[in-house]
């Protein structure tokens, strides 16, 4: 019996940290939506246009008390590469953010979850797990909404493409064509090419406004677009073969993802896990059994084998991301 108690106290130790980690970023994108809502209620209603939201100000302005803090924090790469995919983020949500400001807010929103679960649980060290689970959490929702922004974009390259080259058919300058292709693509691509005949009718150059296009959307597949364009550009012939094989590349390029995708599914889930399982055990273990982890805390022995274990966590993880990480640009 006592052992059927342990193993239910371990089930609802893992199932209460799984859904603290969930909790506080459900609870960011619950208020992401509500506050894009309530903008855009005021902007129809035609008042509250200039309001300021809280959590507008929240990652525009950050806290400058801890600005010094993050500053250093960012001067590790993978954490400056985090916190730029987040800003990135929350501009298609529609919010103001610098690397600074993320940084900063969720140096707080973590002191603020490790002090909550603190006093809930009693225990620091589920506290720190729970704030890296729901940190790892909240990483991971940000990158998937990147990598199905940038599918979606990929996606829609072959039908701009088409419409390019039966522009251009028609006798349509380069201008006048991107103009019709921006107006007849949809989102994401189509205000990216908008903003492409923006920037040329402000007076930057064709070739400056596709750079520009090429470094915000950090799609490889949109150098074939770019190409062609600055080559119809420059010598004013017929682009119907080129953009035909650049549609074909493009197309060759999403299946051979679709497929790697495929293929890697069972080693990233691993990845996962490799990460994640680690974490709740500790916080299982250290819950059902008090003291369980006072004497990696209290001697030098325990110290150098925590500090041991995390290193080959830490390592394990880069390995599978290293092998995973296959580059198609």
């Amino acid at each position: 019996m006592a052992l059927v108690s342990t193993i239910e106290l371990i089930i609802a130790i893992i199932a209460a940290a799984f859904c603290g980690a969930l909790a506080l970023p459900f609870a960011l994108v619950q208020g992401f939506q509500a506050s894009n809502r309530a903008r855009a209620y005021a902007r129809v209603l035609g008042t509250g246009q200039d309001r300021e939201f809280v959590l507008a100000r929240f990652f525009r302005n950050g806290f400058i008390v801890l600005r010094p803090f993050a500053q250093l924090l960012l001067q590790l790469a993978y954490l400056r590469t985090k916190c730029e995919s987040c800003v990135k983020a929350l501009g298609l949500r529609g919010f103001v953010a610098s690397v600074s400001t993320v940084c900063e807010s969720l140096i707080v929103t973590l002191v603020i979850v490790v002090v909550s679960i603190s006093l809930l649980t009693g225990s620091f060290i589920i506290a720190l797990i729970v704030a890296g689970l729901a940190l790892v959490f909240v990483f991971g929702k940000v990158q998937k909404q990147l990598g199905q922004r940038e599918e979606r974009l990929v996606g829609q390259i072959p039908d701009a493409l088409r419409s390019l080259g039966i522009c251009f058919n028609s006798g349509y300058s380069l201008q006048q064509a991107l103009e019709q292709t921006a107006l007849d693509t949809p989102d994401p691509l189509g205000p990216e090419l908008k903003q492409v005949c923006f920037d040329v009718n402000a007076g930057r150059s064709i070739e400056e406004a596709l750079s520009a296009l090429e470094d915000r959307t950090k799609a490889t597949d949109l150098r074939f677009v770019i190409v062609a364009l600055e080559i119809q550009h420059k010598t004013g012939g017929s682009l119907q073969d080129l953009l035909e094989d650049a549609t074909d590349a493009v197309l060759a390029s999403a299946e051979l993802r679709r497929q790697l995708a495929v293929q890697t599914a069972q080693a990233r889930l691993s990845a996962k896990v490799v990460t994640v399982l680690p974490l709740v055990l500790v916080a299982a273990l250290s819950v059902s059994m008090d003291g369980y982890l006072q004497t990696f805390f209290s001697s030098p022995e325990g110290l150098a084998i925590l500090v041991l274990a995390l290193g080959m966590e830490a390592l394990g993880v880069l390995l599978i991301r290293k092998i995973l990480g296959i580059d198609l640009g």
